[in-house]
């Protein structure tokens, strides 16, 4: 595992250097977030549900169904 390096120019950081590892994780928390994120957003934006039963009357019982 590599340790985690930060360049800096001139004092500030411009780069850093980390395992490949520990990056990916770093990313799909990223994506994580940003889905709950989006979650909560179509949540509150919902207006109501529709009951499983009622989409089911109006497209079909084999809704669900992979036969």
């Amino acid at each position: 595992m590599i340790k985690t390096q930060i360049i800096k120019e001139e004092g500030k950081p411009i780069a850093v250097i980390m395992d490949y590892q520990d990056y990916l994780k770093m990313k799909e928390m990223a994506q994580d977030r940003a889905d709950y994120a989006e979650a909560i957003i179509s949540e509150k934006e919902t207006k109501s549900l529709t009951p499983i039963n009622k989409i089911k009357d109006l497209v079909g019982n084999n809704l669900g169904n992979d036969n």
